[in-house]
Formats: C-alpha cells, sequence, structure tokens
C-alpha cells in the first residue's frame, strides 16, 4: 500500500539537463529516497540502438514498479527521475506514435508537481543519449503536454547549486 501523505514530484525534461543529479540533491536535501530512471538499467544489458514502442512499455511499467516500492521508504517527498510524460514525448520523437502502455496511464499520473529541467546546462554526450539537436523541440513537447494534462510545473533553470536552490524553492512555492 502506498503512503499517501508522500508528495511525489517528478524530475522530467530532456536529455542532459540534469535530472538525475538534482533528484540526488533533492532527496538528500529532503533526507528522503528518490526513485532512479529504469532506462538507464534497461539499456545496460539491451542495446538502444533498434529499441521498440514495447522496451518503452517495459521500461514504464517497470518505472511505476519501482516508485511503488520507494514510496515505502520515502519521508515526506519521493522524486522520481522521469515518468510518463517524458516516456511519451520519448515515444512521439523516435517513434512518431505513443505505445498502449503509456497512453493508457498518462492520465492517471499521480506526481502532485514536475520539475521541468530547462536545457541551459550543456550537452553532455553518454552511450544512451541521441537528441543533441533537437532539445529545444524536446523541451517544448514536454512545456505541451504537462499543459495539455493541466499538470503542475516549474521550468528549473541555472547551475549547479543554482539549480538545485531554484528546486527547493519550486517546491516550496508549492508545499
Amino acid at each position: 500500500m502506498e503512503n499517501s501523505k508522500i508528495i511525489k514530484i517528478a524530475v522530467v525534461g530532456p536529455e542532459s539537463t540534469g535530472k538525475t543529479i538534482l533528484c540526488e540533491q533533492l532527496a538528500l536535501h529532503y533526507n528522503t529516497v528518490y526513485v532512479p530512471e529504469y532506462a538507464r538499467d534497461y539499456f545496460q544489458t539491451k542495446n538502444i540502438e533498434g529499441h521498440t514502442k514495447e522496451d518503452l512499455n517495459i521500461i514504464y511499467e517497470k518505472q511505476i514498479l519501482w516508485e511503488r516500492e520507494a514510496i515505502k521508504r520515502a519521508d515526506s517527498f519521493l522524486f522520481c527521475d522521469t515518468n510518463l510524460i517524458s516516456g511519451k514525448v520519448w515515444a512521439e520523437v523516435v517513434f512518431k506514435t505513443v505505445p498502449e502502455f503509456i497512453q493508457k496511464n498518462i492520465m492517471h499520473t499521480d506526481h502532485q508537481l514536475h520539475l521541468l529541467c530547462d536545457i541551459d546546462l550543456p550537452w553532455v554526450a553518454d552511450e544512451q543519449r541521441r537528441n543533441e539537436h533537437n532539445r529545444k523541440q524536446i523541451m517544448q513537447m514536454h512545456v505541451d503536454e504537462l499543459k495539455k494534462l493541466g499538470l503542475k510545473f516549474e521550468v528549473i533553470k541555472g547551475f549547479d547549486k543554482e539549480r538545485l536552490k531554484n528546486a527547493i524553492a519550486a517546491i516550496q512555492k508549492y508545499f
């Protein structure tokens, strides 16, 4: 059973915008836990080249399961390094269509706030990142989807400690 007193905050946005680091910093600041991005683990054992929509279904089903497990260990807040919003955007960019699992569940997104990491950080390549040249488009797709669903979100800008400070201020604005 999920702890209904925990506030779930999703950290979303284009690749290489500091989402994971921000989740780690926020969890440390608020003395709680965060949910890593399952796709990172998934593509450690499976080649990201040639992935399918079915892979996205698997990834986001597992992401939600990880959230359900982590909320049992959370204190006040649970920070989630991605959610179905980013999954939908990823699917639209790569496949021009959205997998069934994401379509069916995106309306039930239960994060009380989304921190949308801005593209003001420089791109850092790694073996899983593919979207260096369309970050602006992907950023706008996140904004459009969050607005379309009527979800609370704040764009988080800044470098290092300033980014963390801005995220904390956004959380304090709502909670």
